[in-house]
């Protein structure tokens, strides 16, 4: 069943393809029957959406998940009615769906959020239902306030298992142009009579990709439907800004609040800084999908009173205290998954989320983000189109940030293959404030046993401690440290082979080998963007011979740096190991790119699962 695509958080918009390479990205566990979906549109924007769906379950699995179907609706914007809903059997009988099966439940996401207790879900319990059963529902949602007052706009993306029919209609003021973008759907020639127009479109079924890892988002790509009368993005973004613009007012309490964090700061970064950690760390993110929520926010001083918004809201007390500093600033629409091209047609599309742009310095904020500090941008939201909504410009945000690793490992092993160690990793950039935020939030039992689980992972026994940085501290560097024993590091005395490891934790090794998650690629996805150090140096007695090391490595392509060295002296190994992995210009690497980069990937490999030789008497 068709869900809006406008949610604010990223999720996985089509579940239950396999992993499998070979796998055609379809779901047989349930056929698509029927879907129709009927749109008639007012002039003024808002419409009555007839929907009519029935699918066939095929096999066991598929049960417990389609015995019941949900519909989400905002009670203050829509009415929603359950038209019809049963089980068909095999042998033709309907078992209608009771009116005690149908349950109306307050949206999840909301709970606890009174400023959104407007979300509404409608549920249908099927009664009977079992493998070879068909399951009918037919409703009609009405949008009784436009989204956009004489604005109308939808998307249908593809149905990831067997469809027979997807009928999709729109019945609209003949003055009020539709534009189109489709692929995978077939169009009908409109029909114009009575002042009124209908389109219609026609899923062409087909097989479906299976969605490879990393892969961008399939709206970059695949088969979908947008429609919409938004002559181009510049006209969407201003309409959005002037529903928003509404509620960006400064009251008294904003105004000292502002003053409060700005004071003894002249810089406009700097204020703009002070007041995003305020926002990011004390204004609690509550979801709310933009579709169902309504597109206008809440105003700037009722989220200063409750202390918690969605992204809409973030961005209009953003917008209300910026102002009180005498800085300007829009709200910003983004994609904030892994969708990097816009449709030709103007819809709010790929746009699932809302942010902050301040003109005059040029500074994407967040400030749904609060493990990211200011001046960064979570890594989903790098190189993306965004819709300035003052200006309706279309701009994009950094390609990439400084995001660093610097990882030390030191081992000092006995004469019996114990081994004393210590590990420290420093992040720096980007990143830092991720890692902090992470720790900050560590449970005392985690902490206690975190290291005894790295070495268990490594097969060893051993147990240590880990001493965190400076928790309370807001700048870009953040260094912790691991410290421990392990009984068996190695199986001394005699000759061995040790793997040549350059970190004990979270290092360059996991990155390099997630680069091999596919055998091949199809679909263009988004590039890897590391930059890595890592030194090791492993002590061993002095009855120990060194043997062998592996031979230094020195990789430069357009996509990867990739240096290791490895020396020996006074009984010590030491490896220094480096990374980068960057695409110039781009955030997104095809299908060619990923096989430009094979020969190095195997190469890097190669070096990472090498073996270094020791014997001890």
């Amino acid at each position: 069943m068709k869900k809006k695509f406008i949610a604010l958080t990223c999720s996985l918009l089509f579940a239950g393809a396999s992993v499998n390479a070979k796998d055609n990205g379809t779901d047989p566990s349930v056929t698509i029957l029927k879907e129709i979906q009927s749109f008639v549109v007012n002039k003024d924007g808002s419409y009555t959406e007839t929907v009519e769906y029935f699918t066939q379950i095929n096999e066991e699995r598929a049960v417990a998940s389609h015995s019941q179907r949900q519909w989400h609706f905002n009670r203050s914007l829509e009415n929603f009615e359950l038209l019809e809903a049963y089980t068909e059997k095999a042998d033709g009988r309907k078992i209608p769906v009771k009116p005690e099966q149908i349950k109306l439940q307050q949206e999840p996401a909301y709970s606890g959020a009174p400023m959104f207790q407007d979300m509404q879900v409608k549920v249908a319990i099927y009664p009977e239902v079992a493998v070879g059963d068909k399951i009918y529902s037919r409703y009609v949602k009405t949008r009784k306030t436009a989204m956009f007052p004489g604005q109308f706009s939808d998307y249908t993306p593809t149905r990831f298992m067997p469809t027979k029919q997807l009928t999709v209609t729109y019945d609209m003021p003949a003055d009020m142009s539709l534009r189109s973008e489709a692929s995978g759907f077939t169009p009908t020639a409109p029909i114009s009579l009575n002042g009124r127009t209908i389109y219609r479109w026609d899923y062409v079924p087909s097989e479906n990709p299976r969605l490879e890892a990393s892969s961008v988002s399939y709206a970059d790509y695949g088969k979908q439907l947008t429609v919409s009368t938004f002559p181009d993005y510049a006209s969407l973004g201003k309409a959005y800004f002037k529903t928003a613009s509404q509620t960006t007012a400064s009251n008294a309490r904003i105004r000292a609040k502002t003053e409060e964090l700005t004071r003894g700061l002249t810089e406009p970064r700097d204020k703009a800084f002070a007041i995003y950690d305020w926002v990011r760390k004390n204004i609690r993110y509550v979801a709310v999908y933009i579709g169902n929520g309504g597109l206008i926010p809440h105003n700037a001083d009722e989220i200063m009173d409750n202390l918690y918004g969605d992204c809409k809201d973030h961005t209009s007390l953003m917008e209300a205290m910026l102002n009180a500093a005498g800085i300007e600033s829009t709200p910003v629409l983004i994609n904030a998954g892994n969708s990097y091209k816009l449709p030709q047609v103007a819809s709010l599309g790929q746009f699932n989320h809302a942010i902050t742009y301040i003109p005059s310095l040029n500074l994407y904020l967040d400030s749904t983000a609060v493990n990211v500090n200011g001046g960064f941008l979570p890594a989903s939201e790098w190189d993306k189109p965004t819709i300035l909504t003052k200006t309706g410009e279309i701009g994009r945000t950094p390609v990439t940030q400084l995001a660093q690793i610097s990882n030390v490992y030191k081992v000092n092993l006995d004469a019996n293959g114990a081994a004393q160690f210590e590990f420290s990793r420093k992040d720096t950039g980007q990143i830092a404030e991720p890692t902090r935020y992470d720790q900050s939030r560590w449970k005392k039992s985690d902490q206690d046993t975190a290291v005894e689980n790295i070495l268990k992972s490594y097969g060893m026994k051993g147990s240590g401690t880990v001493e965190l940085g400076d928790l309370k501290k807001n700048d870009n560097q953040y260094e912790f440290k691991l410290k421990g024993h392990a009984e068996n590091w190695a199986y001394l005395p005699g000759t061995v082979g040790i793997s040549a490891n350059s970190s004990l934790y979270a290092g360059l090794a996991n990155e390099v080998y997630g680069l091999t998650n596919e055998a091949e690629r199809t679909q263009n996805f988004v590039c890897p963007e590391h930059d890595i150090k890592e030194e090791a140096t492993y002590q061993f007695p002095s009855a120990a011979n060194i043997l062998y090391l592996p031979k230094d490595v020195d990789i430069k392509t357009n996509f990867f740096q990739y240096q290791a060295k490895y020396t020996r002296s006074n009984k010590q190994v030491i490896i220094h190991r480096s990374f980068k992995s960057h695409k110039e210009g781009s955030r997104v690497c095809t299908p060619q790119d990923y096989l430009a980069m094979q020969a190095t990937i195997k190469r890097m490999v190669q070096d990472l699962r090498s073996q270094f030789i020791v014997e001890v008497q």
